[in-house]
This record gives C-alpha cells, sequence and structure tokens, in this order.
C-alpha cells in the first residue's frame, strides 16, 4: 500500500469543501495502468539504493542506465 502525504500551508486554513474532498480522497483505492504499474520490492530496493548513493530524492533515467545497465541492453526500458 502506497502512503500519500499531504503538504499544507501553515497559515491557510483549510475549507470545508477542500477538507471534504481530502476525506474522499482517503478512502480511495489505488488504482494501476501501464502508465502507472505497481513497484515490484527489487524496484523499491533499487530506488532507495539510488536515493542513497546520489543523495537525491530525484532519479534520472541516466542513474538507471549507469547503475543497471544491462536493462538497457536487453530491450528499450522507459523509466
Amino acid at each position: 500500500m502506497a502512503t500519500v502525504f499531504y503538504f499544507l500551508p501553515k497559515d491557510a486554513p483549510l475549507t470545508a469543501e477542500e477538507k471534504a474532498e481530502i476525506a474522499a480522497l482517503k478512502n480511495r483505492p489505488i488504482t494501476y495502468d501501464e502508465d502507472c504499474p505497481p513497484t515490484t520490492k527489487e524496484e523499491a530496493d533499487e530506488a532507495i539504493y539510488l536515493m542513497n548513493k546520489y543523495k537525491t530524492r530525484r532519479i534520472t533515467k541516466e542513474m538507471w542506465m549507469k547503475e543497471f545497465p544491462e536493462r538497457f541492453q536487453k530491450q528499450n526500458v522507459a523509466i
């Protein structure tokens, strides 16, 4: 299950409509498709490895290609 974080400005109180919208989203299931497939444990571990190694939260395709070149030689994988 994914964890969703909500970042809100501290000085702006929520309206009743915004509170209702957030409450409705909390109960909605996550839907996956071909553009957003579920992440496997192996992929998550690799992403964490890259984030720790490069000290970043944004992983680029170049980082994936540098660390895991075998994936890009076998097939054209878009990340």
